[in-house]
């Protein structure tokens, strides 16, 4: 048997129903087929609980994973508010799930303890880990780290960050999930930004974890006080996150043409420092960072050429996409490009399982490493598997 996948995509506003009817439709696609795992992306819209009790009712006792976003992506395209249900059907891959909990308390030890409990329940050759953790409670490299301590730095770790995490019939949030792949098949896994310096570069001169304290030895929100002529007051009534996801900070990759990872600013501290979504260190060379929706566009086609390079000439079944949030946003009525440029390289028949994450896990060559994964904001992360 192939390993063959049904996408099910649903808008309508009743949660249960939409919950069903995208469960339906997935479901349908698959045929005789035995069903090994189910995904599903909700979007924010909806009642999450009773979303998942729509899926549910239609397919049971069947591993189910996956989390809250501001939309689905799928060979059909982008979907905001909407469920999108993905049902996998093979027997050369296996899926083993896991989760971990209290980010907010100790990160580390909630991404190994996810990837710890799936990695004990894999029988094959593991290949890659998904991994969908709570963005907004904890330090995202943290959670990375934790999952590296039982999988290694180079092996390939893909996913992202939503509010929700999804793990059979239970909705978590302060959690990681992940499924580890095995079997007998191969990856090709690309990624890429869009994203452009504006301005000079700056020094962080004080920093510690995912706080930057002090920027060319002044208080840290100095630099967006400056860049945006606002009080500290005003950046902070008005939020740093909105601020930040447009214009986050980024981190120029040493050795690297215009390569970067971006930290978006969750919060500023009384003192004046920015509290980041994932680690950053001292003596990094950053700059303030703006979108450019031509580049955006280019960067998928980059990522699918990286992705379709990798894997070589292996036929590919199926691909993972993880877009930000921030590209949805700068993109809006021009999503479905996105998606377009994903097809263009790939092949418009290929199918596609996605959704749009705060933060992205993806490997990344470095000065200190080659391919060990990171987490990063503002790309795009596209994965293809062969049988």
């Amino acid at each position: 048997m192939a390993t063959v996948i049904g996408t099910g995509i649903s808008t309508r506003l009743d949660s249960f129903m939409a919950g069903k009817e995208a469960a339906l439709s997935s479901y349908y696609q698959i045929g005789r087929s035995d069903p090994s795992i189910i995904i599903t992306f909700i979007s924010a819209i909806f009642d999450q609980e009773v979303v998942i009790k729509g899926i549910h009712s239609v397919i049971r006792d069947i591993p189910l994973l996956g989390c809250s976003s501001a939309g689905s992506i799928s060979i059909h395209g982008s979907h905001k508010d909407s469920v999108a249900v993905f049902i996998i059907s093979s027997n050369s891959i296996e899926f083993s799930c896991g989760i971990g909990y209290d980010i907010s308390k100790n990160s580390r030890l909630a991404g190994s303890k996810a990837a710890k409990q799936a990695s004990s329940h894999a029988h094959n050759i593991k290949q890659a880990y998904i991994m969908l953790s709570d963005s907004l409670a904890g330090n995202n490299t943290d959670v990375l780290r934790g999952s590296q301590e039982i999988l290694g730095t180079r092996f390939p770790i893909i996913g992202g960050g939503a509010a929700y995490q999804y793990i059979n019939n239970e909705i978590f949030t302060d959690s990681a999930v992940g499924v580890l792949v095995s079997g007998d098949i191969r990856l090709g896994i690309g990624k890429s930004i869009g994203w452009q310096p504006i301005g000079k570069p700056h020094k962080v001169t004080k920093a510690k974890l995912n706080i930057i304290k002090e920027i060319d030895k002044k208080i840290a929100v100095e630099l967006y006080e400056e860049y945006f002529e606002k009080s500290f007051e005003e950046i902070k009534n008005e939020g740093i996150a909105k601020l930040g996801i447009n214009y986050p900070i980024g981190i120029r990759l040493a050795n690297k043409d215009r390569e970067y990872f971006t930290r978006v600013p969750l919060g500023i501290e009384e003192s004046g420092s920015l509290m980041l979504n994932a680690d950053i260190r001292e003596g990094e060379d950053i700059s303030l960072m703006i979108g450019d929706k031509d580049l955006v566009l280019e960067s998928a086609r980059k990522a699918s050429l990286e992705a379709l390079n990798d894997i070589k000439n292996a036929k590919i079944k199926f691909a993972l996409v993880f877009s930000d949030i921030a590209r949805l946003l700068l993109l809006r009525k021009d999503a479905d490009k996105e998606i377009d440029m994903v097809k263009e390289v790939i092949g418009r028949n290929i199918p596609i399982l996605g959704c749009y994450t705060s933060g992205e896990y993806a490997p990344f060559d470095t000065a200190e490493l080659k391919g060990q994964c990171h987490f990063n904001n503002h790309s795009i992360s596209v994965v293809l598997f062969s049988e």
